[in-house]
């Protein structure tokens, strides 16, 4: 039973272009299962098969004739996404019936030439870390410490010569105790230094490289055509 619905539906000259419009349809969610692609590869009549699908004989011999031209056809079976269907085959220079005759009236053709634009995108990767740890060194300190220390020092004078009141005898001794100074040494730990450790954002340009690829419209000439580029 043929759709109440009239599915989106459009003509290309170019059959490049109608496969950028299935890529695009696709890339905008339609599953493949909805998307029906003709192109002239021998015979065949797409009247009653457009007519099965919802187009009226007038529009389905239309783009029958563009069919059998050598056109490419294409068309989107949706049932609530008509609108976006039809916009994503006219952007990629798709034509239905009544800009066709547009374009006949006006004796003007025209062919949309794209490009591929470089959009450059940013993440974040690890490429490495940095450990901010602590190990002992161990180094010999020399200091110059001033000690003192006694000695002992025997100095001679001269008698009185007068009579003296002990008699001369042995084991008379005097004890002169001597003292120095000992260095000791501690250690104790003490703050030397604080050494902190963080991450900051340093920016610098990176050249990036890429082919991209743009259409150029060629004008091809067949026979005796005086065409006038402006």
């Amino acid at each position: 039973m043929p759709t109440t619905i009239r599915p989106p539906v459009a003509a290309f000259a170019d059959e490049a272009q109608a496969q950028n419009a299935m890529n695009d349809l696709q890339r905008a969610g339609f599953p493949p299962n909805q998307i029906r692609y003709s192109v002239r590869r021998g015979g065949g009549d797409l009247t009653n098969s457009l007519e099965n699908l919802g187009l009226e004989e007038p529009e389905a011999s239309f783009y029958n004739r563009e069919f059998e031209a050598g056109r490419t056809v294409v068309m989107v079976l949706t049932d609530d996404r008509q609108s976006e269907a039809t916009d994503i085959l006219r952007r990629n220079g798709g034509y239905d019936s009544s800009s066709q005759a547009a374009q006949d009236q006006e004796g003007e053709q025209n062919l949309k030439l794209r490009e591929e634009e470089l959009r450059i995108g940013k993440e974040p990767v690890e490429t490495g870390e940095a450990r901010l740890r602590k190990e002992v060194k161990t180094e010999q300190k020399n200091v110059d410490v001033p000690v003192s220390h006694e000695e002992v020092y025997v100095e001679r004078r001269p008698g009185s010569g007068e009579p003296a009141d002990q008699p001369i005898g042995e084991g008379e001794t005097y004890r002169i105790p001597v003292r120095e100074e000992q260095v000791r040494t501690e250690k104790e730990p003490v703050v030397r230094e604080e050494v902190s450790a963080g991450k900051r954002s340093v920016e610098e340009k990176q050249p990036v490289s890429e082919n991209v690829r743009r259409e150029e419209a060629r004008v091809e000439r067949q026979g005796d055509v005086n065409v006038e580029d402006k």
